[in-house]
């Protein structure tokens, strides 16, 4: 049988395709996926119709450099912009932008508002938008909002004359702007914040470290008639324990979420600009509110209708209610069964809604119906297996595009009409030359008991094509983050794809990898979902170590070398494992992870899991704070992290360090200045995943292996 890594290695050399003799060697002994290779994946987000619906635009990253291109399907993308980096923090980023016209886009970015043209896609700075981040365009795109020096003007773009709308409160930070259908107003988000220094006695006063600070969330709403004008405001509670922005529905009034501290009760509240204000939808847990995967309301464009997520069935599920409904009764379940609902898209008649799902049995992978409003009937579109979401309808509702991750390839565009059985576009690239997707592992869905109860964990197993399952190799367990995430039987769609790519890495130079969805991830049952409450670290530490358990069972893995890593919430939970149950694995490298939620946060979703303060119920935040009992710690430990991280504050993992210092344990770690929390600029990414590769090579390889590497 020919072996197709042998075959493809010949094939570039009959193309003439240029190979250093060194890497030509690793790829015929390992494959063609490098570290240097998985560093260079771009990723495709925000993508957006064209008016007429002939073209899409979309931000491409690249290792931290972001720019703006446009594509039609079919065609090739075109890149509109082509911002220079940063020479100190090498990233560019762009910050928004929408479509003025068909043929024209605006943007933001650092602090200045840009307009490109598609025919000549050089972009120019516009003039007197300085200091302007946020903005939105009117449903006629001849009006734009934007925030300047703290108040909120509007500008004809045609005309060019403005207006002063607000007279904020001094200290109130207005974003997230949207024009009322009818164009007459503009509503808003509002808080004030702080960055706060916070005191860390063991260290010292020379480096402090800070803490984001918000209170105060209003939505506010102000007339383009008004001049200089108090806002009507629209008082919120704990608006920023998981709720959705702000949306315009019919009267005109507005619609938002609330989650109460506890975040054991959503509701779902319409207001009209009188102040009126009604419940349309309220569910309550006694657990806490689980989000669903890519969970958000969203209303119709005629503002008649509003699509939610629920999951009091037991399982997330979408939703429709009308907007003047005066009972929870008039809202229509548009799917039932074993099976979620996410990510849902309204056409621009507010006669049809796309969605994402999964399947009964099928948890793992994604897919998009169509369901109509009239008739209630759903016809599945994109059926191909893999992670199919986030799907937007074109402006005359005859094509769909959608973000597709897959075994074969990361996170892509493609475009389809919006009817049964069409052939889907792909519309981007995003793998770097020499990845050969024939390399790339299909990961298999597995199930294992747990120790805590004998129920069943899903998790996905990566087993290379090529290993030698006659021999004993070494394994790696994988735990995902945020907590509510989950793995796929795919390339994952978010922010840690970088981490799928390395566990494929990782898997084609001889190592097993499982990556478990312990309870707390989305994607499953209500039940799943919600059976961390009260309980953090505890059940769910033990559905991570029985991974190791089961990895155990595999007869080509070798009991005594497996190791565990993890990302954020997937470090805290690599630390919990290690000091739970010290030598289960021989090592763990911890990535930005919590050491102690009593220091982390005292609300949203980790107020909601854990169901009291440290003040309430102090016990439980002490065995949930694997800081705590770090003398327990009696393997090997690497811990890397950013010094920028606004999602896992720097002392967290400082805090790390200093009990492990005082208690004379030994480990490795590296501080990347000025990285965000999911790593991002390539030189980062290659010398952090180079240094895991070491790590786990020193710790679970045998020494002839590691020579061989070396």
């Amino acid at each position: 049988m020919l072996n197709v890594r042998y075959f493809s290695v010949a094939l570039l050399l009959a193309l003439g395709v240029p190979s250093p003799l060194g890497v030509l060697a690793e790829e015929l002994a390992r494959g063609s996926i490098t570290i240097d290779r998985i560093a260079d994946i771009k990723y495709p987000t925000d993508e957006k119709w064209s008016p007429d619906g002939q073209a899409i635009a979309f931000l491409w990253d690249a290792a931290g450099k972001q720019d703006l291109f446009m594509i039609k399907p079919g065609g090739q993308p075109v890149a509109l912009t082509d911002f220079a980096v940063n020479p100190d923090t090498l990233i560019s980023d762009i910050d928004q932008f929408e479509w003025a016209a068909s043929d024209q886009i605006i943007l933001s970015r650092d602090n200045q508002l840009w307009s490109v043209s598609l025919a000549s896609a050089k972009p120019q700075p516009m003039e007197g938008f300085q200091g302007v981040s946020v903005f939105c365009l009117s449903p006629d795109r001849g009006t734009i909002a934007f925030v300047q020096k703290g108040d909120i003007w509007v500008e004809s773009l045609k005309a060019r004359t403005r207006r002063r709308l607000t007279h904020m409160p001094e200290g109130l930070q207005a974003f997230g702007l949207s024009f009322s259908p009818d164009g007459n107003y503009v509503a808003f988000d509002a808080d004030r914040e702080e960055q706060a220094p916070e005191p860390l006695a063991y260290n010292g006063d020379l480096v402090k470290v800070y803490r984001s600070l918000s209170w105060d969330d209003r939505i506010g709403v102000v007339s383009v008639f008004s001049y200089a004008a108090e806002p009507i405001w629209i008082p919120v509670s704990a608006r920023n324990y998981g709720s959705t922005e702000m949306q315009w529905a019919a009267g005109p009034s507005i619609v938002h979420e609330e989650f109460s501290e506890d975040h054991k009760t959503m509701e779902i509240k319409i207001t009209d600009l009188s102040g009126l204000t009604r419940t349309l939808w309220k569910d309550h847990d006694q657990a806490w509110i689980s989000p669903a995967d890519g969970a958000m309301d969203v209303t119709s464009p005629d503002g008649r209708w509003l699509a939610f997520i629920s999951d009091r069935s037991g399982w997330p599920h979408l939703y429709v209610i009308p907007t003047d409904a005066t009972s929870e009764s008039q809202a229509r379940q548009i799917s039932k069964g074993a099976f979620g609902d996410g990510y849902a898209a309204w056409s621009h008649d507010s006669k049809l809604v796309a969605f994402t799902h999964s399947a009964e049995g099928n948890q793992m992978e994604r897919f998009i119906s169509i369901a109509s409003l009239a008739t209630g009937s759903t016809e599945p579109i994109v059926r191909n297996r893999g992670v199919n979401r986030t799907p937007q309808f074109s402006s005359d509702g005859s094509m769909l595009v959608y973000e597709r991750s897959a075994v074969e390839h990361p996170l892509e565009l493609y475009s389809i009409p919006a009817k049964p059985g069409a052939q889907a576009t792909r519309l981007t690239n995003s793998l770097p030359p020499g990845l050969l997707p024939q390399d790339l592992i299909a990961p298999t869905a597995v199930y294992y008991p747990s120790r805590a109860d004998q129920k069943q964990v899903p998790a996905t197993l990566i087993v290379d094509q090529h290993l030698d399952r006659t021999q004993k190799h070494p394994a790696i367990v994988w735990i995902h983050g945020s907590g509510l995430d989950q793995n796929y039987l795919g390339w994952h769609p978010g922010y840690y794809r970088m981490y799928y790519a390395m566990s494929q890495y990782l898997a084609q130079q001889g190592y097993v990898v499982l990556t478990p969805d312990y309870r707390g991830s989305s994607g499953y049952s209500r039940d799943w979902a919600t059976g961390v409450s009260r309980d953090l670290g505890g059940s769910e530490t033990q559905d991570v170590n029985a991974g190791a358990d089961y990895l155990k069972t595999l007869g080509y893995v070798d009991p005594d070398r497996i190791g565990i890593w993890g990302l954020s919430y997937g470090g805290f939970m690599t630390l919990q494992s290690m000091v739970t149950d010290p030598t289960l694995f021989r090592c763990g490298i911890d990535v930005a992870g919590v050491g102690d939620w009593d220091t982390y946060t005292t609300g949203g979703m980790i107020l909601g899991r854990l169901g009291e303060t440290p003040v309430t119920d102090p016990e439980l935040y002490d065995r949930s704070a694997p800081v705590k009992h770090l003398d327990k710690l009696a393997r090997p430990l690497l811990i890397l992290q950013g010094t920028n991280d606004a999602n896992v504050p720097f002392w967290e993992t400082l805090k790390v360090i200093d009990n492990l210092e005082k208690l004379g344990k030994p480990f490795d770690m590296a501080i990347y200045p000025g990285e965000t929390h999911f790593f991002r600029r390539a030189y980062v990414l290659r010398d952090a995943w180079k240094r895991s590769e070491a790590f786990f090579n020193n710790c679970l390889m045998p020494q002839d292996s590691k020579a061989k590497s070396d």
